[in-house]
């Protein structure tokens, strides 16, 4: 099924603008969404990687979930990309999981997707998790999905943008960090 976005162009003090869009099967998009996966799993790291690292970086046991089998029904995956320089500064992606077994962080239900959200070091503080959060929402509730889950370090600064946009702490599991946080769409 294909993400019909309208564009949708955004801008901050800066004067950095980007828009939304869906990620595609290029290699370049698919080694981006690798890269935030590592990110997401590991924010207190930031690197560059090359095509060979992000094949290493996609066997992780913590990214392997995410990105093995990209594509299946369910997944969805959105990039925030600079209008000027098309470089891509953010991405946020959703995928089903069966049972907490599949060891992702997060699972609250087998129908219910899991979000994972990752911006570049440099861009954030903008507005792009924002975007992206906002536009995942819009495109899992029009594909029919009565909400969404995630985990997030009870530290983090993204848990005040998942709390902002109506993300509840569920009580799903015996320790405190990280968080399973849902939303209702």
């Amino acid at each position: 099924m294909s993400i019909a976005l309208a564009q949708c162009w955004i801008s901050d003090l800066e004067g950095v603008s980007w828009f939304v869009r869906p990620a595609t099967c290029a290699e370049e998009d698919q080694q981006f969404l690798t890269l935030m996966c590592y990110l997401s799993a590991f924010p207190m790291r930031h690197c560059r990687m090359s095509g060979c690292d992000a094949e290493l970086v996609a066997r992780l046991p913590q990214i392997a979930p995410w990105r093995s089998g990209w594509g299946r029904p369910g997944d969805i995956a959105l990039l925030a990309v600079d209008t000027m320089t098309r470089r891509r500064l953010g991405a946020i992606w959703c995928r089903l999981f069966s049972s907490p077994d599949d060891f992702v962080p997060g699972f609250y239900a087998s129908d219910i997707p899991i979000i994972a959200l990752a911006v570049e070091v440099h861009a954030r503080r903008r507005g792009i998790g924002q975007s992206l959060l906002s536009t995942l929402k819009q495109i899992a509730s029009q594909r029919g999905y009565s909400a969404l889950s995630l985990s997030v370090s009870t530290n983090s600064p993204a848990r005040r943008l998942y709390e902002r946009n109506s993300f509840i702490a569920q009580d799903i599991q015996s320790h405190p960090d990280p968080t399973s946080m849902s939303v209702t769409l």
